[in-house]
């Protein structure tokens, strides 16, 4: 049976259509020239993985999957063998669309959380084996260094600023604190759902500390309202009615807040962070991680020019991003939100992950310390045992 051709739809919204056109690749594939086989790790909740063979595509078991700290229990896992047409291998962005596609389908169908793991599969014919290498973290390649070597001053300053809170403040800037550690809980396994936590970060702090702009031509749109009303031929009264109402609409003045309050409340200092860049190879022979290596040294100025404008336009494409992934469950892709290359300038577009990531850390730490009492920690010790 011939499957249903597919409307068009914008490939950003449109979710499943990497499925749909992997469905229609596959029909055309020929006893000739025979498919070629992708490789996907699955991994589900309990202790039996996921079995399903004899059919268009096969889902290994492979077995339980070692005890970690995320997890909620005991997970298995599986290798997902895909045929296709023969082809060059894949781009990540496409592996990752297809991967969530079938991510939604199995979970929807099982009524179970089944992840599907963003990877590259790396065949090692003289080993007889497939090895699979993560790149989700590409959209933050800074979270995976090594610890900084002054960990307990820097724990000790922000529990004893922290202490110094007032309640409301504790609420506000814990509010935009929890964000913050969401985010980075999931960057690597839903990107899109961690970029709207740092945006709501954010938003949060600029609720209470920022200061609605009140002024028409401080809105960054004004100047394209102003020609309509001339275009229009409306008189002066009728625009100033425009004006006054386009001024009060509620959602406006929350992306106006937020661009004006993130744009202006950084100090200088913000532009001289670190943004280095870690990775992680895997020992194709054992499968075992090896130890981080920077790929990249480099700071925010970098990525960023210490231009407020061009920030507070860019935390207005950033706002808008995050809008379109909350109403309308808008797909990402992972280089959309990773750190660009040093020479590629900023420009008027949304802010990558890891410079929202880290300005939404710098404004937490400047409400921390603008608002904090001095107050003394407990006077007590926990020592260790020999």
């Amino acid at each position: 049976m011939p499957l249903n051709t597919p409307q068009h739809f914008d490939g950003a919204a449109n979710i499943m259509k990497s499925l749909v056109d992997w469905l229609h690749r596959l029909a055309t594939v020929t006893p000739e020239d025979g498919p070629e086989i992708g490789f996907f790790r699955v991994s589900v909740s309990g202790t039996d993985p996921l079995d399903i063979g004899n059919w268009l595509l096969s889902i290994d078991p492979q077995g339980l999957l070692s005890n970690s700290l995320q997890a909620t229990g005991p997970e298995s896992w599986s290798v997902m063998r895909l045929p296709d047409l023969p082809r060059i291998e894949a781009s990540v962005h496409d592996r990752h669309r297809l991967g969530a596609d079938l991510a939604c389908v199995l979970s929807l169908a099982l009524d179970r959380r089944v992840v599907v793991s963003n990877d590259i599969a790396m065949q090692i014919p003289q080993l007889e084996k497939v090895v699979f290498h993560p790149v989700s973290q590409v959209v933050d390649l800074g979270l995976l260094g090594p610890l900084p070597p002054d960990a307990k001053q820097r724990i000790n300053a922000y529990i004893s600023s922290v202490a110094g809170l007032a309640l409301g403040d504790q609420e506000i800037i814990g509010a935009a604190s929890s964000a913050y550690h969401g985010a980075i809980l999931l960057f690597d396994r839903e990107p899109r759902a961690a970029y709207t936590l740092l945006v709501t970060g954010i938003e949060v702090l600029s609720r209470k500390y920022g200061s609605p702009p009140t002024g028409w031509t401080n809105w960054e749109d004004s100047s394209t309202w102003d020609r309509f009303f001339l275009e229009q031929d409306m008189t002066i009264g009728q625009a100033s009615a425009f004006r006054d109402r386009i001024m009060h609409d509620k959602q406006l003045r929350l992306a106006a807040t937020f661009q004006d309050y993130a744009s202006t409340r950084l100090r200088e200092d913000f532009w001289d962070k670190p943004l280095d860049q870690w990775i992680y190879g895997i020992d194709a022979n054992t499968g075992a991680w090896l130890p981080p290596t920077k790929v990249k040294a480099s700071r925010v100025s970098d990525y960023l020019p210490l231009d407020r404008t061009t920030l507070k336009k860019s935390l207005g494409k950033t706002y808008s991003l995050r809008s379109l992934v909350v109403h309308e469950a808008h797909w990402v892709e992972l280089m959309t939100l990773a750190q660009p290359p040093v020479n590629q300038p900023q420009g008027a577009r949304i802010l990558p992950f890891p410079i929202l990531r880290a300005l939404l850390a710098e404004l937490i730490w400047i409400e921390i310390s603008a608002h904090a009492l001095p107050t003394a920690l407990p006077d007590f010790q926990l020592l260790r045992g020999k």
